[in-house]
């Protein structure tokens, strides 16, 4: 089923088609989404066992003649999947699926999806009892289809213990491209079986976000953009759960001190990692420096040096002694065009007592630094 490419993908089909005697059907008309595009073809589907593939994922070889053998030796099961991998757009694996058997307990999928979609084959007569796929989703129909099948056939669910297929990962891909509608509706689809959606699933989606920020997705400001991600999704949290989010949101300080082209890789509690990255970004503004201050807390005395390594390979030093507030100064070279990027590497350098050497401390996990603000400045 094609959505009406205008790339060629016809005249690929038609020849195909021509080649393979008249076993590949194709149709190439436009569609409501993928959830209506599998539908028509699942309807129009003459087989008695149906898979599908969507977009560039692949079945391993031997995939189609072990799922149909695992029916003739199950003629009970209503529903087959395997194993599956993750590939890049070179078909290089990057990993396996965390793929569950089907005797996992339902619950489980509230922990994340644990079927890898290209892998699954079902019966006609199960297409016919459960309907198609929930065309109001985008992303998660196949997700809300593994819930049902489960709730219902649970029992009759087989399981092929090869790699079955490859899902393909790449920048363009929905499941990356979309990512926030990918954990909305994985939340919906959890809430609406289970009763509710672990948190841990925002805090997924902030973790993703930060990571980036402000050089990925644009955004204006990732605190804004994260509170309204809350809100709209904190119908499917349970309300001890609604409560630890709000408190989060204000608490978290990799949120709070996020500015609106600047971000500084800290923990929730806002103290400095051993190595950190700081993302800048001059959209609007050109601005000439970024300014971090903070403070020393360690428990004993002693100091640390952070080191800047610039984009260029420029390396700025800075002291910091016990109990001082510092302030690092970091100049941004005047970008040429905008927008521009920065991307700053900041080692945290401590120097430790000989107490704490013989006690075995030679190195922490985080250095006992907290960040008190980040400032972009114009001169």
């Amino acid at each position: 089923m094609d959505g009406g490419s205008t790339d060629g993908t016809q005249a690929l089909l038609a020849r195909m088609s021509q080649q393979a005697g008249g076993r590949l059907r194709w149709w190439s008309e436009a569609d409501h989404g993928p959830a209506h595009a599998v539908n028509k073809a699942m309807e129009i589907a003459r087989g008695d066992v149906i898979g599908w593939l969507n977009a560039d994922d692949l079945y391993t070889s031997g995939a189609i003649a072990r799922a149909l053998d695992t029916f003739d030796h199950h003629p009970d099961c209503l529903m087959i999947y395997g194993h599956g991998q993750h590939i890049d757009e070179c078909d290089r694996t990057i990993g396996d699926y965390p793929t569950q058997r089907p005797d996992t307990p339902i619950s489980r999928f509230a922990d994340g999806c644990f079927i890898c979609q290209p892998t699954v084959f079902i019966t006609k007569k199960l297409l016919k009892e459960l309907g198609g796929l929930d065309e109001s989703l985008e992303t998660a129909f196949d997700f809300d289809w593994w819930f049902r099948i489960f709730k219902r056939h649970q029992g009759e669910i087989g399981f092929v213990d090869e790699v079955q297929a490859q899902s393909r990962l790449h920048s363009n891909c929905i499941t990356l491209r979309r990512r926030e509608t990918v954990i909305r509706e994985g939340m919906l689809v959890i809430a609406r079986y289970l009763g509710s959606c672990p948190r841990h699933w925002f805090n997924t989606y902030a973790d993703e976000m930060l990571s980036t920020y402000p050089l990925g997705r644009q955004v204006s400001s990732i605190a804004v953009h994260l509170n309204e991600f809350a809100k709209s999704v904190s119908e499917h949290l349970t309300r001890a759960d609604r409560r630890k989010l709000r408190k989060q949101l204000k608490t978290d300080q990799r949120i709070t001190l996020a500015k609106h082209d600047a971000y500084l890789d800290i923990d929730p509690d806002g103290l400095l990692l051993k190595r950190s990255l700081l993302r800048v970004r001059c959209l609007r503004w050109r601005w000439r420096w970024v300014e971090i201050r903070g403070r020393y807390l360690a428990n004993s005395g002693g100091s640390f040096k952070l080191k800047v390594i610039s984009p260029n390979g420029e390396i700025l030093t800075q002291h910091v002694d016990l109990e001082k507030t510092f302030k690092l100064k970091i100049p941004l070279h005047p970008p040429s065009k905008r927008p521009a990027y920065w991307v700053f590497t900041i080692d945290a350098e401590e120097e430790l007592h000989s107490e704490e050497v013989k006690l075995g401390a030679t190195e922490r996990e985080k250095i006992a630094c907290r960040i008190d603000a980040i400032r972009l400045r114009l001169f």
